[in-house]
């Protein structure tokens, strides 16, 4: 078992085949983008689990619920997430992508509530609505990027977590804080998670897993957020 995002991940995990739109295009030429990788929800049955990913939870901790929901005004899916004094994580792998050439991670989300003076730079206040994470590694030797909706946290803070008497390291990003969650828009966020990665650890992974966090245990109050779909493109042209 290791820890991501404050829950429990199964090392079985990383290799879970996911269920989801995979685009094989050519190189992109000047305007155009390549998808490597992209989950809208579309191939999961509404009202469930979304296919392809794996409930991990945080050991002594009441799970977060992960469900597919139905957007009125698009008739699409996307994936609700809720915690209330709970803890959570969706993993799937990523087959397939070569962040040489789709090294950008794009996603579209919205948090509804955010746990109640939560602050990722106080461990026992470290808890947000929704966190985007990709890594690699084993349960003894683990690395990855988390990027963070949190509450207080202002954005553009950054800071390094460990976990597993320090095998398994986080570099987290917050990106959204309170000031985004008032009035209920959705927002897309592009990050280079290669260049990211190489700049936190090194190196650039090859193998990686994609996981989506719901925390509120350590505030003791509840969260709820949405993600309405996620990819792996080519760097978006000027």
């Amino acid at each position: 078992m290791l820890v991501i995002g404050c829950a429990a991940i199964p090392t079985a995990l990383f290799f879970t085949r996911p269920i989801a739109v995979k685009v094989s295009l050519p190189a992109a030429v000047k305007g155009e983008v390549t998808v490597g990788w992209k989950n809208d929800f579309s191939l999961s049955e509404r009202g469930g689990q979304p296919a392809g990913w794996k409930l991990a939870k945080k050991p002594g901790t009441k799970p977060a619920i992960f469900l597919v929901e139905t957007d009125p005004e698009k008739n699409a899916p996307f994936l609700r997430m809720t915690a209330d004094k709970a803890s959570a994580s969706l993993v799937t792998s990523v087959d397939g992508v070569d962040l040489a050439k789709t090294p950008v991670v794009r996603w579209r989300w919205r948090a509804n509530t955010l746990p109640e003076g939560a602050d990722g730079r106080t461990k026992g206040k470290d808890d947000q609505a929704i966190g985007i994470y990709i890594g690699e590694g084993s349960a003894l030797n683990n690395r990855s990027m988390s990027y963070r909706w949190d509450t207080e946290t202002p954005k553009g803070a950054e800071g390094d977590s460990a976990y597993g008497l320090g095998g398994i390291k986080v570099k987290w990003h917050t990106l959204r804080n309170k000031t985004d969650a008032a009035d209920g828009r959705w927002y897309v966020e592009e990050r280079n998670v290669a260049e990211d990665f190489k700049k936190a650890w090194g190196h650039y992974p090859e193998k990686i897993y994609l996981s989506v966090s719901c925390n509120s245990q350590y505030t003791q109050s509840s969260a709820s957020a949405d993600l309405d779909w996620v990819e792996f493109i080519s760097i978006t042209p000027e």
